[in-house]
């Protein structure tokens, strides 16, 4: 099993718990993944206390129109880079086929078994999260290859575009990660790979490709965001570290962003438990600041609420997730999906309880 791998890990980074009872009701910052119509999305979440959106979305006239919503009612907006965007490289580059990350053989038939699972329904899948059982689990979505650099500088022409529309708070981050979990195995990776050995003779041959895989993750991410700064200052960055990189699913405070989401309560079944999600708020909190003085540690809480399709977290589970971040020390909670939040009364009472305290006249 993985999962009792990584809380090895958790255990070994952990910091003093605080006491019980010394934290807080309610969180300082509430950000939310989704989308829609602006005129809809904006004033319900607003209602609900959110303080900041991340979009997908990156059409200029799309993000117009959410700035001129959310700008007035003190929402902060935030566009995503997608780390699969395969469509828009085609859109920008008709004639050039895009770096795509590859899998080996017995990778490529784990994705096979997924999805023939998943059309079963008898799949423990998790979608990008920790994998919970000892069959190798394969990310089904495609990304496009970190090592290959045309790849950042499209993610730089994409930041460029998003910043050129007045009104954008900042740049996040998502499905930056590895389809195995892991590294790449194009070509190009795999001769970077070999360089990357020969330049570091003392690892063995497992560490080499961690450290190197690793390496390239974070700064990929880390000169995209440097890069966002410097075409505007003043520019926030945010994310989400998915899909996990199992070797160390926490690394996100590697990363220089002013706001690091990391999976504190996931989203499928079998739900985390309070004692881990306190395990890993705590190193979210406590660790967020050990590269980076200026980042702060955001807690990601996975919500569907579509019953038949994934599971469903009622409100006394939701509660009982949050307090224990809340106890974990988090302050930034991250929520997706927006969408699910806003469409279900009772999920969004919840997140009403824990959302900042609105200021009064």
């Amino acid at each position: 099993m993985l999962t009792p791998v990584s809380l090895a890990l958790v255990s070994l980074l952990t910091p003093v718990a605080r006491p019980q009872g010394e934290a807080p009701e309610r969180f300082t910052q509430l950000m939310g993944w989704g989308g829609g119509d602006p005129a809809a999305i904006v004033p319900a979440a607003a209602e609900v206390g959110f303080t900041d959106l991340i979009v997908w979305n990156q059409d200029p006239a799309y993000l117009t129109q959410l700035v001129q919503q959310a700008q007035p009612r003190g929402i902060s907006v935030y566009v995503s880079l997608y780390g699969g965007d395969v469509k828009d490289w085609k859109r920008r580059y008709p004639d050039t086929p895009p770096p795509m990350q590859e899998v080996n053989a017995e990778e490529q038939a784990a994705i096979a078994r997924i999805e023939a699972d998943l059309k079963a329904k008898t799949s423990d899948y998790q979608y990008g999260g920790e994998p919970v059982s000892d069959k190798l689990e394969v990310f089904t979505n495609e990304l496009l290859c970190f090592h290959d650099p045309r790849v950042a500088e499209f993610f730089r022409a994409q930041i460029r575009d998003i910043l050129a529309v007045s009104g954008i708070t900042g740049i996040a981050f998502d499905f930056f990660g590895y389809r195995n979990y892991r590294c790449c195995r194009c070509a190009k990776s795999m001769a970077l790979l070999t360089e990357y050995e020969k330049a570091h003779p003392d690892l063995a041959e497992a560490e080499a490709l961690q450290r190197f895989s690793l390496d390239t993750l974070v700064g990929v991410q880390n000169d995209l965001a440097d890069y966002a700064r410097q075409a505007r200052p003043g520019t926030l960055i945010t994310g989400h570290v998915y899909p996990v990189y199992v070797p160390e699913p926490l690394y996100g405070n590697r990363l220089n962003w002013d706001s690091c989401g990391q999976t504190a309560a996931w989203f499928f079944e079998p739900f985390w438990s309070e004692e881990r999600i306190g395990s890993y708020s705590r190193v979210i909190a406590g660790e967020a600041k050990r590269y980076w003085p200026n980042a702060e540690g955001a807690a990601l809480i996975g919500v569907y609420v579509r019953p038949g399709e994934f599971p469903v977290k009622g409100p006394e589970r939701l509660e009982r997730e949050m307090r224990a971040i809340l106890d974990g020390g988090v302050r930034c909670l991250q929520v997706c999906s927006l969408n699910d939040v806003l469409n279900d009364p009772a999920t969004r009472e919840v997140f009403r309880k824990f959302a900042p305290q609105k200021p009064t006249n």
